[in-house]
């Protein structure tokens, strides 16, 4: 437990490293361009920013702490209406408002929503 409550804290720290002070400059006049374009993270990956935002759910008290035994189930890419999302599921049996919970994240990794009912 110690160990996943340090990487969780090292994660969001080595946010707090990447703020404004980084400047670097955003004119075309360079001679090469320049994108910010966000890249889609990879399955793998959706596992592991799920299992976050799922810890990070439970810190909250938005969802019971039985969730913490929960066993990841799949990351699949659905599409909503134009959008299309990773939709991460994990499997608990002891759930008190459900036995399966969907974090939704945008295909770059970043949180949309999260349910029990998957809509």
């Amino acid at each position: 437990m110690k160990k996943l409550s340090l990487l969780i804290l090292l994660c969001v720290s080595s946010l707090s490293f990447a703020g404004t002070g980084h400047s670097h400059g955003h004119g075309h006049s360079h001679g090469h361009s320049h994108s910010h374009k966000k890249v889609s993270i990879s399955k793998e990956k959706s596992k592991e920013v799920g299992k976050y935002h799922m810890l990070r759910l439970i810190s909250a008290g938005k969802i019971d702490k039985s969730w913490k035994a929960a066993k990841y189930d799949t990351s699949v890419k659905k599409v909503f209406g134009k959008k299309t999302e990773w939709v991460v599921t994990f499997n608990n049996e002891k759930g008190v408002k459900g036995k399966k919970l969907y974090i939704f994240l945008k295909l770059t990794g970043e949180f949309v929503a999260a349910n029990f009912t998957g809509k």
